[in-house]
């Protein structure tokens, strides 16, 4: 079992790790039995609730029915610990960026959605959108039970949907088949390579407005030089992995040492 390394505060998975690591290792430490038992309340809410979404996260194709599946089981979890359930519905109700309506369509290329998801899905890509400006569905509190139990994958699509066609530059003639053949369909398997090949990148995102957050107004107050500073760190960062692409501490002490 390897030491465990730093724990950033962003970083919610060194929390699960160390925690983990922690309950497996407990015979070894002096824990009080109120300890004991909030840390087995995490533990269990990691291996049954949280490990399969999070491993699953970079698959993009996957997000929306993955994200819309997590949020039933977080309020699913109620019977098992309900301030556990409450905590985790509030923080991860604020991340729905995967059932925006022209994200939401993903899910006809994600094979663990049914026929029938997929059917209504077609189906909904001829109706009015949904939201005039909204990116993003955000639930309240009264809706929330109803919006957790009541939608499917369907409910987020919209004309506004087949946005993703355009911007991807796909053919959408698999669309006048029926669900069933899409798999022997040209044009399907085509626009399926396409969207596999997808990074979800909100993980990389934060971490980039973390980093602007740290240095925003520390290096300078002027627009036109963060702008200046921005643009030269990414230049940087581009020259740095073109001269070394296998970026290991060995070949750098090799380079340096």
């Amino acid at each position: 079992m390897r030491l465990s390394g730093a724990m950033h505060q962003a970083r919610w998975m060194a929390r699960t790790i160390y925690s983990l690591k922690i309950c497996l290792l407990q015979s070894q430490f002096k824990i009080s039995a109120k300890d004991k038992r909030a840390l087995q309340d995490i533990c269990l809410f990691i291996a049954v609730i949280y490990v399969k979404p999070w491993i699953g996260c970079s698959l993009t194709v996957k997000a929306p029915n993955q994200t819309l599946r997590f949020l039933k089981s977080l309020k699913e979890y109620e019977t098992v610990n309900k301030e556990i359930s409450k905590a985790a519905l509030s923080k991860f109700s604020q991340h729905l960026w995967y059932l925006s309506e022209e994200i939401a369509v993903l899910s006809l290329f994600d094979d663990e959605v049914d026929e029938q998801t997929k059917t209504n899905i077609v189906a909904n890509l001829q109706r009015d959108s949904l939201y005039d400006s909204v990116k993003r569905y955000i639930p309240s509190k009264e809706d929330m039970s109803d919006y957790l139990y009541g939608k499917s994958l369907n409910d987020f699509v919209s004309v506004k949907s087949t946005n993703l066609f355009v911007r991807l530059n796909m053919d959408t003639d698999f669309l006048k088949k029926t669900v069933s053949a899409w798999d022997e369909d040209v044009t399907y398997l085509q626009a399926k390579t396409r969207v596999l090949s997808l990074r979800a990148v909100n993980d990389t995102a934060k971490r980039a407005v973390k980093l602007m957050q740290d240095f925003h107004g520390l290096v300078t107050a002027k627009e036109y030089q963060k702008q200046f500073l921005l643009r030269t760190r990414v230049f940087c960062v581009q020259e740095h992995r073109n001269l070394y692409p296998d970026c290991k501490k060995e070949i750098l002490k090799r380079k340096y040492l």
